[in-house]
């Protein structure tokens, strides 16, 4: 699932439909969903690496925690984006 809602905001921005459809604030959705995939591959990858049957679900656990810093690091730039994207006043009258 978090696959596809992944995907739909690849194409939501491929497509520029973020211009057309004004009802929501794009990037603050873009960051939850960071937030809720990163919360997602840290109980995955956790349970992985504590259960640890084999090799492969080791190695799984290990590549889902890479792919949690990842997220993180989009979350973090998401959030300096927005940041820097709010309208600036100014402090002084110019002169």
């Amino acid at each position: 699932m978090e696959t596809g809602i992944t995907v739909l905001f690849l194409l939501l921005y491929l497509l520029r439909l973020h211009v057309r459809i004004r009802c929501l604030y794009w990037p603050l959705a873009d960051v939850l969903n960071s937030v809720i995939a990163a919360l997602f591959l840290f109980i995955v990858s956790l349970f992985a690496i504590i259960i640890k049957t084999n090799k492969g679900t080791l190695a799984g656990g290990v590549l889902g925690l890479i792919l949690l810093v990842l997220c993180l690091v989009d979350v973090i730039l998401l959030c300096k984006k927005i940041s820097l994207e709010k309208a600036r006043g100014r402090s002084a009258p110019a002169k």
